[in-house]
């Protein structure tokens, strides 16, 4: 195995692209999962706590009068369903890269989204394709559960409001990845769409990125005022991050 390898990071939120890393076995492997090993870096232990608060900050705003303690037990609840939901994408292109024939060597969680790892990335553009399906077709299927035990689960209960929260996870995360984002699945298939009808990967990377400049924009856009005149201040700031991360992404300045 050599130190340096190719990456494609699908994540959603994750979620995937190309660029150079060193394999790091500075983390814990946790488990694994169709073969592969899932390992945490220490940056990663935070983000369940930092969750959990942010879970719990929505429980109140959504219900007011909910003292902090149940603020926190929805929070805690919530949490690993949230996490499940970000994870799962992640795992499920595990499935989709064996099928595809070119399987996955780890994911890796750390403070940003699960990277999914690959040491060979000489593939003809349709196994690239292929293996960027997964984590979408599982988003889009829990986000259909989700929306079924919405609607099965009593009103104002606390079955009720996980669900709520595993749908919107799911929701949040299945668009997040279709975008046409360098670092995502929809610019992982957008890019080998154009590298099918002609384009070299080096001018596939740079419409990819230019794609994403417009509706980084129009998202940042939306959220801000949304969250101004509106006062839709958690769907503005996830709009306007989202945003923010498209125009970041274009300009190369996330990778």
């Amino acid at each position: 195995m050599t130190n340096q390898i190719k990456i494609v990071m699908s994540v959603n939120t994750y979620l995937p692209y190309v660029s150079a890393l060193t394999m790091s076995h500075s983390g814990t492997t946790l488990y694994r999962f169709n073969g592969v090993a899932v390992v945490a870096r220490p940056d990663f232990w935070p983000a369940p706590i930092l969750l959990t608060g942010l879970l719990a900050w929505v429980a109140g705003l959504r219900k007011p009068k909910r003292s902090w303690l149940q603020r926190l037990g929805v929070g805690l609840l919530a949490m690993p369903i949230a996490l499940f939901v970000d994870l799962g994408h992640a795992m499920a292109h595990t499935i989709s890269a064996r099928l595809a024939g070119a399987p996955m060597d780890e994911i890796l969680l750390s403070s940003g989204m699960p990277r999914t790892l690959y040491q060979d990335n000489d593939f003809p553009p349709q196994t690239h394709i292929r293996r960027s399906l997964g984590g979408p077709i599982f988003s889009l299927t829990g986000f259909t559960l989700s929306l079924l035990w919405r609607r099965i689960a009593p009103h104002g209960s606390l079955s009720h409001d996980l669900a709520e929260a595993s749908l919107a996870s799911h929701t949040f995360i299945l668009l997040g990845s279709l975008a046409p984002l360098p670092m995502v699945d929809g610019g992982i298939i957008l890019k080998w769409k154009l590298v099918e009808a002609g384009q070299s990967t080096e001018q596939a990377d740079q419409t990819v990125h230019k794609t994403s400049l417009r509706p980084g924009a129009a998202f940042l856009g939306l959220g801000i005022l949304l969250g101004i005149f509106r006062k839709r201040k958690l769907v503005g700031s996830l709009l306007a991050a989202g945003g923010a991360a498209g125009i970041a992404a274009g300009l190369g300045w996330l990778k």
